[in-house]
């Protein structure tokens, strides 16, 4: 049932005149999951005598009721025999900006984000497929509050945002009741296989309403907590309140992508394989570089915890971000010995005393509040899913690509960490997984920058630099992740590198007026 026909049935059952908190509290006895913004914005869609631009989008229903004084009403007849005098309103009643209505969970467990009509005309990632402003925002909210997110498509039903999907052209809100009742049941129970049980976990929608109003019900009857925080919003309204949140979390938007895909033939140029074979070389060459230890936290005490702690590993995993690689991989050992140990049932209860660990001089990382935030949440979810145990993440006879997902279930594990960590236990865990086409390079700014100058790619955007990784080795992706890594961080620099010494310079395009997007 949608907002609309409840409200018709409250209108229906309440005694002339009555006023808008009779409204309210109808609502919150019958339907206390309906926020007081939805009923309020849509007792105004639903008043005869408000102005069409009030209306909105619902202008051209019959309305339901008729304002006959300030803040009270009747139910609207069309005849126009009203037992009440209607008193015409011409200006909208006055509602607060929706940033200030709609609050959310500052983090939710999965975000389901609504498809956007325009799209690349390319199959594409499903979270790079649709390019409007909207879904845009959308995604960066999803990605900064969510463990995981999942996109919600009117051709697929749910989707994962590394799924690969070709352009369609079918829209929710052009397609009959009946399809959409059975795709909001189809969209849930995709839900519950590929993230597990939803019992007494928050989910956010992120969507329009066709979208929320289908999935909602089969949500709630799976016993998941529910927060729509577009819910009752017109289209500009949910604009507003997208364009609120991103700003107050503080997030980036990534520039759109452009279509192309293939990188530009460079006259006298090794061709993208021979390029390929020289990384593979270089790799070779430089196992011996890990034959004593891991080499890459700043000590063998630190590399020694993370070979024989795994939630050890998944923490440096987690750390590896906007700070040297070493002193990320180093934060376990200095944890550990700052908090005395590195027990996850003990550290999902100490949020305090990590925060005080993190902060201690030299600080863990420079992102004090975040990770110490993190590492909570990944110990709370490795008690709660893994028994504690984080080795569990990859469990004997995995995929790569099923592990892959596990990390990206954890909060500040993103894409690219995800990728580096699978490729990491295979490569120097001696970790078995399955299927190791599964891996892939992670979307680190020295992988990125080695792809542009090598010719390897000409657009500096995830899905062609991991499709592009693919293509050269569908084996096993993930192999040209370290060599490339390598190459990118010592010798091929943002500026001023150093072609001449590279061990890739009798294979490269050496493009070196390119360079990442911020």
């Amino acid at each position: 049932m949608t907002i609309w026909e409840r409200m018709a049935e409250c209108v229906a059952a309440l005694p002339e005149p009555f006023g808008r908190q009779d409204v309210l509290r109808w609502f919150t006895i019958h339907h206390p999951e309906v926020n007081t913004v939805s009923v309020s914005t849509h007792l105004q869609f639903a008043t005869s005598n408000a102005s069409p631009e009030s209306r909105g989008a619902f202008s051209n229903r019959t309305p339901l009721v008729t304002r006959v004084g300030r803040g009270e009403y009747v139910r609207f007849r069309a005849s126009g025999d009203e037992p009440f005098p209607a008193v015409v309103v011409v200006e909208p009643v006055h509602t607060p900006p929706a940033d200030q209505l709609v609050t959310i969970p500052e983090s939710v467990d999965i975000a389901l984000v609504g498809c956007g009509r325009t799209k690349r005309s390319a199959p594409s990632p499903a979270a790079d497929l649709y390019t409007s402003s909207g879904f845009r925002k959308r995604r960066a909210v999803a990605e900064d509050a969510a463990e995981s997110w999942y996109i919600l498509s009117a051709d697929h039903g749910l989707v994962a945002p590394d799924e690969w999907i070709a352009p369609y052209d079918v829209a929710l809100d052009s397609t009959d009741s009946d399809y959409r009742s059975a795709w909001g049941r189809w969209a849930v129970t995709r839900l519950v296989h590929k993230a597990g049980l939803l019992r007494g976990r928050a989910v956010m929608v992120l969507a329009p309403a066709p979208y929320a109003d289908a999935i909602q019900p089969h949500l709630r009857a799976a016993g998941a907590d529910v927060h729509e925080p577009l819910s009752g919003l017109r289209q500009g309204e949910q604009g507003a309140w997208l364009t609120a949140e991103v700003e107050r979390r503080g997030i980036t938007l990534a520039p759109r992508v452009p279509e192309s895909s293939s990188p530009s033939p460079v006259a006298g140029v090794p061709t993208r394989q021979a390029v390929a074979e020289a990384l593979l070389t270089f790799r070779q060459s430089n196992e011996k570089l890990h034959a004593s230890r891991l080499g890459y936290a700043e000590t063998a005490e630190a590399d020694e915890l993370l070979k024989a702690d795994p939630f050890a590993f998944l923490l440096g995993v987690l750390l590896d971000e906007g700070i040297p690689a070493e002193r990320a991989w180093e934060g376990p050992y200095k944890l550990k010995t700052r908090l005395g140990h590195l027990d996850p049932w003990l550290v999902r209860h100490q949020r305090e005393e990590v925060r005080a660990a993190v902060a201690e001089r030299p600080t863990i990382h420079r992102y004090v509040e975040i990770m110490a935030d993190a590492i909570v949440r990944a110990a709370e979810l490795v008690c709660s899913k893994y028994n504690g145990d984080a080795s569990r993440l990859w469990a004997p006879g995995s995929m790569a690509d099923e592990v892959d997902r596990r990390f990206r279930a954890f909060h500040k594990i993103g894409v690219k960490k995800a990728a580096m960590a699978v490729e990491l236990l295979v490569s120097h865990f001696d970790v078995d997984l399955a299927d190791l086409s599964g891996t892939n390079v992670a979307y680190d700014v020295h992988v990125r920058r080695v792809f542009l100058r090598t010719g390897l790619v000409d657009v500096d955007d995830l899905g062609i630099v991991t499709a592009a990784a693919r293509a050269l080795h569908p084996t096993r992706p993930g192999l040209l992740d370290l060599p490339t890594w390598l190459i990118g961080r010592g010798w091929c620099h943002a500026s001023n590198p150093n072609c001449a010494a590279c061990p890739l310079t009798q294979a490269c395009a050496k493009l070196t007026s390119r360079n990442v997007r911020a």
